[in-house]
């Protein structure tokens, strides 16, 4: 679900609210940065735009196609995106600035084995990019001074809770437009902003064929200039990082044995003499560099010897882990519904054919804007269609198996508080842990994409088997 922020724009000369202010530098000497928790500058340049971006705390990265490190700036849950762009006084004096902060998840996989072409030498592949998060803040600039009702805010935002604030000023030197964005929060228990991360992975096709996966969650801001008669146009992108608080975990406690376990059932589809569990940590929640404990046990309804043996030898367990892509595309805004109209009563049905009783000749004008028009009356003029919304996408595969054949442990007898033994306790168990991988996806929960992770359980005796599905979070 798509949540539209209507733009706030203040015409009036009183203080506008702390988040939404136009003023000019000289009217406040004290620049935000100085009050900003945010101590740490970036600087991005182009030939024509200079970005500084202000962040609680910055990280070192390679850049692209050039030796050396540059810093990154590197953004959490309660933070605020801030800064401002200069532009170059070789720029026109009449154009727009636009300033937006943008979230992408882009994720390259291989098709599964259903979609597989068996005549075709090459890998079907599968290209998803989807932008779960898009704010932007348009600005007209002139030479003469602009009154505070030409500045136009639009966003389209996943949730509420992201805003931006600007502050241009009017020197004689390069231009300068700040920019503040607010990092939206989710709506519900569990639902927070994906992190940003970069996974490489090696997949095999059914058909024994291996495939680098790769996934990626992305943030930027993008810096736009295009001047009014189209002489100048300038663009300036620079990347961010987002690391939410949840995502810290001390490598120290993620050795430690669990101290509580939850014990869910295996489901049958019809009455069978006997029962299956599966036991995990609680909560379900695991770190990539670490492993999946679980025990699985069964016990029977009566006291039978042959069938508690026959669980205990031949019967087949099968623990899978099961990861689930979903790309839901963002749906258009409509329009209101314009009020239903009342009927007319008979006089006024008979004045209102009377009125379009003679047609009109008149051919229609059609109004063009020339190429001097300001940009803010086209916007106003001009109101495009929403656009056609992209299919949505689901990729599940199991990304691994274990599999294995009887019961070979029994739970160990503990005498109670009183000093008899514990009751209903399970025949048989089998324990084991699957490993995770660093190159994994963490889980993801944020309107439009999901990456959501599964443990697939069952167990076969004969012609019964007992099944069932829990989900767990990866980080």
């Amino acid at each position: 679900m798509a949540v539209r922020i209507r733009p706030r724009v203040r015409v009036d000369s009183a203080a506008p609210p702390s988040s939404f202010y136009l003023t000019p530098t000289r009217e406040c000497p004290e620049s935000p940065a100085s009050q900003s928790p945010n101590h740490h500058v970036s600087h991005f340049r182009s030939l024509l735009l200079e970005m500084q971006v202000l962040s609680p705390s910055v990280k070192m990265v390679p850049q692209p196609g050039a030796e050396g490190l540059v810093s990154r700036p590197v953004f959490h849950d309660h933070d605020r995106v801030e800064g401002k762009v200069l532009l170059d006084p070789s720029c026109s004096q009449n154009g727009r600035l636009s300033i937006s902060i943008e979230g992408a998840f882009e994720y390259r996989t291989v098709r599964t084995e259903e979609d597989e072409d068996s005549l075709s030498p090459n890998l079907p592949i599968d290209m998803r990019r989807h932008v779960f998060l898009s704010s932007s803040v348009v600005i007209p600039m002139s030479g003469a001074n602009e009154s505070r009702s030409s500045l136009r805010e639009a966003f389209t935002v996943r949730r509420k809770g992201s805003s931006s604030s600007l502050r241009s000023s009017g020197s004689n030197g390069p231009r300068t437009c700040e920019f503040k964005f607010e990092i939206p929060r989710g709506s519900r228990p569990g639902e927070e902003m994906p992190p940003t991360f970069l996974v490489t992975s090696e997949v095999e096709t059914s058909r024994k064929r291996r495939f680098v996966e790769k996934s990626e969650v992305a943030y930027k801001l993008i810096a736009t200039w295009e001047s009014t008669d189209g002489d100048d146009w300038a663009k300036l992108e620079a990347p961010i990082s987002f690391c939410p608080d949840s995502d810290f975990q001390s490598l120290d406690g993620s050795v430690l044995e669990p101290s509580l376990w939850i014990e869910m059932p295996l489901k049958a589809e019809r009455f069978i003499p006997f029962q299956c569990a599966i036991t995990l940590p609680h909560p379900h929640t695991f770190s990539r560099s670490t492993s999946i404990p679980f025990y699985v046990v069964y016990k029977t309804s009566r006291n039978c010897p042959t069938l508690t043996c026959e669980i205990a030898s031949d019967a087949t367990i099968t623990v899978a882990l099961i990861r689930q892509v979903t790309i839901t595309p963002q749906q258009p805004d409509l329009p209101p519904t314009p009020p239903e109209t009342p009927p007319p009563n008979s006089d006024d049905t008979r004045k209102l054919l009377k009125r379009f009783g003679t047609p009109t000749n008149k051919p229609v004008k059609m109004r063009t804007r020339s190429r001097d028009e300001p940009f803010a009356s086209a916007s106003v003029t001009y109101k495009p269609l929403p656009g056609i919304p992209s299919e949505s996408y689901s990729d599940t595969r199991t990304l691994f198996t274990r599999v294995c054949l009887g019961f070979p442990k029994r739970p160990r007898r503990q005498e109670g508080s009183e000093g008899q033994w514990q009751p209903n306790l399970p025949k048989g168990l089998h324990k084991d842990k699957i490993p995770l991988s660093r190159n994994m996806l963490p889980s993801v929960d944020w309107p439009g994409v999901s990456v959501k992770y599964y443990l697939d359980v069952s167990v076969l005796v004969g012609p019964d088997e007992v099944r069932a599905r829990v989900p767990i979070r990866v980080l």
